[in-house]
């Protein structure tokens, strides 16, 4: 299959929605967004052997590349709006390959309301490589950051953390509906994505914020994908919890008095739980005795070689 002939299959495959006039065909794509609203972009790099495993059946690999980029916009408490994408595919890739990742990365677009409306296709000797860029809109929300969160603020997580190398970060949907209602109705002070890891993750954000926080060990919520992790390679299910990342789910922080709001008008099935506090500096780990010690950030991160002196 030539490159011309797989963006024509694409093409008749998505669903232009009200928002994109002009989607792929032309040079460039032409949006809509809602009256008064602002767009908020974010983009994202997948890499073969990185993100995905070599044998990792293509239309999973479409669904994670779209559904972990929505997710930031999901972050930011706004509503996903289109979806552009450029693919490097290995020679070594067959059409059956090709036809299977573009399926699943249209279906995942689709249903998380951010339609591929461009992008661009080429090949390589390389390994299979995908960026990934998804702009969203305010619709008269004010975006939630990560630079929020006060002293006295609780901090919770949707969902459960832990073990995502067990197949989750294939699947795991972003939040959305969760993330609009938590900006627009709940308040949030500050908000971000789980993909680094709860330990690496909660640093950023205190970071942004400019306060600490302390993280009750006992109410970290473990997947149950973390303790039959900790079963294969003896790590305690508490630390693959705090360090394994790409769960997706939402970390927030809410003022006391909206915190005990959300507690009574949470509308979704989704478990939500409380797990600390912000304070005033230190980020910390209160242990199930008790006692506090400083939360090490072990969860992904990239690392480079040193160049050599010139």
């Amino acid at each position: 299959m030539s490159e011309r002939s797989l963006i024509d299959w694409l093409r008749q495959r998505i669903k232009g929605p009200a928002s994109v006039l002009v989607g792929p065909g032309d040079d460039a794509a032409v949006l809509a967004p809602a009256e008064g609203g602002r767009l908020v972009v974010t983009v994202d790099a997948f890499l073969e052997g990185t993100h995905f495993a070599a044998d990792t059946e293509p239309a999973r690999i479409g669904h994670k590349v779209v559904a972990a980029s929505v997710s930031d916009i999901a972050a930011m408490g706004c509503h996903p709006m289109a979806s552009f994408v450029t693919l490097g595919l290995g020679r070594a890739r067959d059409e059956a390959f090709a036809l299977a990742l573009g399926e699943g990365l249209i279906a995942a677009a689709e249903r998380y309301g951010a339609p591929l409306a461009g992008g661009d296709i080429t090949s390589w000797d390389r390994p299979t490589a995908v960026s990934v860029t998804v702009l969203g809109e305010t619709r008269g929300l004010e975006p939630a950051l990560r630079s929020g969160a006060r002293p006295g603020d609780r901090l919770f997580v949707t969902g459960s953390l832990g073990g995502s190398l067990l197949g989750r970060h294939l699947d795991a949907p972003p939040r959305v509906q969760e993330g609009v209602f938590l900006n627009g109705e709940a308040h949030v002070t500050a908000m971000m994505d789980v993909s680094d890891g709860l330990s690496t993750d909660l640093g950023h954000l205190a970071e942004e914020s400019g306060v600490g926080a302390v993280l009750v060990e006992t109410a970290v919520p473990i997947a149950d994908d973390a303790r039959r992790l900790a079963q294969q390679d003896g790590t305690p299910a508490l630390r693959h919890a705090l360090d394994d990342g790409e769960d997706f789910e939402l970390l927030f922080t809410l003022a006391p008095d909206r915190a005990r709001w959300l507690a009574e008008h949470w509308p979704f099935d989704l478990r939500l739980t409380e797990i600390g506090t912000i304070t005033e500096q230190d980020v910390l780990l209160e242990q199930a005795d008790g006692t506090r010690v400083p939360l090490e950030p072990h969860g992904y991160e990239h690392h480079w070689k040193e160049r050599p002196n010139a």
